[in-house]
């Protein structure tokens, strides 16, 4: 199965990642924000091949997903960094344990021989001091959610990823970020609060006496 897989996912990657103009409806990929952002990715790749030693499965800049092979000298001075597949990883490297924010997948592989292996699972993806998203893909719904439930993580996709629609509140736990964005939620932060309460006794008394009149009664 993991063959299959890595092979499937880097052909999708070849051939469904289009990198272009940001207002060109057929682009789906676009460049670093800026310079500094573009060598933070590069520096974690770097490092993930010749520190982490993870495997290389899939190489967009060796592939034809390069800067040169965009039309037009302006698109070239951009900030692109092609995608890149780590395969063969594992849980301490750097490139799995930090946000990189860049086009960088890692593949890590487990065991679901044994009855417990969920729980090892789910384990594993919450040890990590970092909390922005996660996802499951499966068949079984109900296992998904029950899955989803004890993701240590604020964003969560069930056989999706990325998608945020914008009545959907988006936020990080634990060192992943503090409030959220979208939703009714984010409204919030840009509202006051007020609250009145309004006595329609008639008579004006302290909540002293107010107390002492129910307590009466």
């Amino acid at each position: 199965m993991k063959s299959a897989f890595e092979h499937s996912l880097a052909e999708k990657t070849r051939t469904n990642v289009r990198m272009g103009r940001p207002m060109d409806p057929s682009t789906n990929f676009g460049p670093m924000v800026n310079k500094t952002h573009l060598s933070k990715v590069r520096s974690f790749i770097e490092h993930g091949k010749h520190t982490d030693k993870a495997t290389v499965l899939y190489d967009g800049a060796s592939a034809g997903q390069r800067v040169d092979s965009l039309a037009g000298n302006d698109l070239k001075a951009g900030y692109w960094c092609a995608p890149i597949i780590f395969t063969d990883c594992a849980d301490d490297m750097k490139i799995c344990t930090e946000e990189i924010f860049g086009p960088v997948l890692c593949i890590l592989v487990y065991d679901d021989s044994k009855p417990d292996y969920m729980d090892a699972l789910v384990a594993r993806a919450n040890n990590t001091p970092l909390g922005l998203a996660a996802g499951v893909f499966t068949k079984d719904l109900n296992l998904a959610h029950s899955t989803v439930a004890r993701l240590q993580a604020g964003i969560t996709w069930i056989n999706t990823w990325g998608e945020s629609p914008a009545e959907m509140s988006v936020g990080g736990w634990k060192m992943s970020g503090v409030g959220v964005e979208n939703g009714r939620k984010a409204l919030d932060h840009w509202t006051q609060n007020k609250s009145t309460l309004v006595d329609m006794a008639g008579s004006v008394v302290t909540a002293f006496e107010a107390l002492a009149v129910k307590s009466k009664l």
